[in-house]
């Protein structure tokens, strides 16, 4: 038993050591990359404390939006910050967590790389727990999981994102926390079969779901699979736990599901450019009926002279309905809501579908076409990147972008983890491991109609993001999958050689 887990934790070793060589070589060798603001930075830095240094305030074009990334900002007081909108995003803890550091040590300057650093960190750890969780005993079998985790979830375009003001980081590293704790529990529970401890692990999961939950908005469709798991592991452990302990994780789970949805109500701005999207960029895009498709969400016809605009063009280019205007106010966005989008499709089927073969064209790409280096290291924008990215070029090259393919490996993992989940059915370790899988699988399921449904055809590839996370994962299930029946029909026929 010692030689095992001396053995285990020898694999975990050259995991970490080649995952923070990988790290390295992307994030932290010079020129150092990152990805470009595209306006979405002000909305963080605004609940965070932060601001551009006074050189590129007054000299904007330094800034270079799209085509250059900026990795210093002023650190700024919060107290003309609203208390509330701080708990808006929880990529904001985090930065004010580095700024009173650093206010702390007298330095007034944050740096992106200081969020590099800590999700490199956490996402390192992240994988470590969940690898030793796998609870693998084969010699083989973990060197190929080590190499195809490290291969696929290390992808340089997943993170040259670290270093960067954007939420996608803070997606798919709390992601990647929350499995680890719940693999942890698990682990725990089952294998270990301890009980002491059951109070610390399980708050481990709710923390983790909560810096999850709020990483972005687009997260908010994730509450509802996260909640019947959480839900299911307090059931489990309710003789195990005594009743004031339980109280306090019901109270904990209830602020929870609070949560997100209060970050929801309090985006208000970026709520009205999804909604003008979602119906202008997205019903009424390329549609030979919009009129019809309006009067259909209960909206005035005459909107249509805006049929196929996104919300960030310049105002001139609009006829009447401008966003944000009062007669806009007036016409659309009191009168528009996600139920009746949600009715609109659900009645108009084929036009749902016709959306999600839009997205899924958008599917599978992870890097992206905005500027990598900043100003100091290179005067023309570079927009490319070959930092480790053989994972990612071949998903994006070679992988079907169709909604056939995509349904085949859902089809196929769900499959073949339920055909698992009944043939150990006696087995709670595997049953919930299989139960987290299949939270996994929902997740993403949810995030793949969301960009063309709340956002129209604006932004579809990067709001695909955690979709491309999750599904990564289950082409690893596959991968792995087959690579181990190799490897066991060798060891047959090498076996039945020897006799």
């Amino acid at each position: 038993m010692k030689a095992k887990k001396n053995l285990r934790n020898f694999y975990m070793f050259w995991f970490a050591l080649l995952a923070i060589s990988i790290t390295i070589g992307v994030l932290f060798i010079k020129p150092q990359v990152g990805v470009a603001d595209q306006g979405d930075f002000y909305r963080i830095m605004n609940v965070s404390g932060l601001s551009l240094l006074d050189s590129d305030t007054n000299n904007p074009n330094s800034v270079g939006y799209y085509d250059f990334i900026v990795t210093d900002y002023k650190i700024t007081p919060l107290n003309n910050t609203d208390p509330k909108s701080i708990w808006n995003c929880s990529l904001s803890y985090l930065i004010i967590l580095v700024n009173y550091i650093c206010k702390s040590l007298d330095h007034n300057i944050f740096k992106t790389q200081y969020l590099a650093v800590i999700y490199s960190i956490i996402y390192i750890l992240s994988f470590i727990i969940i690898l030793k969780s796998l609870n693998i005993k084969n010699n083989i079998k973990s060197m190929i999981v080590v190499l195809i985790t490290a291969f696929i979830f290390f992808d340089g375009n997943y993170l040259i994102w670290f270093n960067s003001l954007y939420g996608e980081p803070m997606m798919i590293t709390t992601l990647s926390l929350l499995v680890a704790s719940i693999l942890n529990y698990i682990k725990y529970k089952y294998v270990v079969k301890g009980t002491e401890k059951l109070m610390s692990k399980i708050l481990y999961i709710l923390f983790s779901a909560f810096l999850f939950l709020g990483s972005k908005l687009q997260v908010i469709t994730s509450l509802p699979i996260i909640i019947i798991l959480i839900c299911k592991i307090l059931l489990d452990n309710r003789y195990n736990l005594n009743k004031i302990n339980l109280a306090i994780l019901y109270v904990i789970t209830c602020l929870l599901i609070i949560y997100p949805i209060r970050i929801n109500m309090n985006s208000n701005n970026l709520s009205k450019d999804t909604q003008y999207n979602s119906v202008f960029y997205g019903v009424l895009n390329e549609s030979t009926t919009p009129e019809q498709d309006l009067i259909d969400l209960g909206l005035d016809p005459d909107l249509s002279a805006e049929a196929g605009k996104h919300a960030y063009l310049d105002s001139d280019e609009y006829v009447k309905y401008i966003p944000g205007s009062e007669i806009t106010d007036e016409k659309f966005y009191s009168k528009i809501n996600n139920f009746k989008l949600g009715k609109f499709y659900l009645t108009h089927p084929t036009r749902l579908l016709n959306g999600m073969k839009y997205t899924a064209s958008k599917a599978f790409y992870t890097s992206t076409g905005l500027g990598k280096y900043s100003k100091a290291d290179s005067l023309t924008p570079v927009r490319d990147f070959h930092r480790f990215t053989l994972w990612s070029s071949i998903r994006e090259k070679i992988l079907p972008r169709n909604l056939y393919f995509i349904g085949l490996i859902y089809l196929i993992v769900l499959l073949c983890s339920l055909y698992k989940y009944i043939r150990n059915s006696s087995n709670p370790e595997i049953k919930n491991k299989i139960l987290l899988l299949w939270t996994v699988i929902f997740i993403g399921i949810l995030q793949f109609p969301m960009p063309f449904v709340g956002n129209g055809k604006a932004d579809t590839s990067k709001q695909l993001f955690l979709f491309n996370f999750t599904f990564d994962a289950l082409l690893m299930l596959i991968l792995v999958y087959i690579l181990f029946k190799v490897n066991n029909l060798f060891k047959i026929k090498f076996n039945s050689s020897h006799k």
